[in-house]
């Protein structure tokens, strides 16, 4: 009989779901962050553990990218980490001019 990875007891044939290659409880198939239950096939994984697609998984292990920097409050482009230089600030300038 198989153990479910969550809370380690048997998972008979009437409560299972399988997920991310193991059989789980029902319940016990939960963001790890969040602890929203999941359905089986409609979440993420991430080292193991299911996580819900949206927030949890996206904010923790997706892209850091432009729309992740505006949703902090920051211009990407204007960010401290971005290195102008009189050839970049000639480009935009060209670029966005009116």
């Amino acid at each position: 009989m198989p153990k479910c990875p969550k809370c380690q007891k048997e998972v008979y044939f009437a409560e299972r779901v399988t997920s991310l290659g193991k059989d789980w409880h029902r319940p016990c198939l939960k963001c790890e962050k969040c602890s929203k239950t999941l359905s089986a096939g409609s979440h993420a994984e991430h080292d193991g553990k299911p996580y819900c697609n949206n927030p949890c998984y996206s904010s923790m292990f997706g892209p850091k990218g432009e729309f992740r920097a505006r949703a902090q409050g920051r211009h990407p482009l204007t960010h401290s980490s971005f290195k102008s230089t009189a050839k970049h600030r000639h480009l935009f300038s060209a670029i966005f001019s009116d």
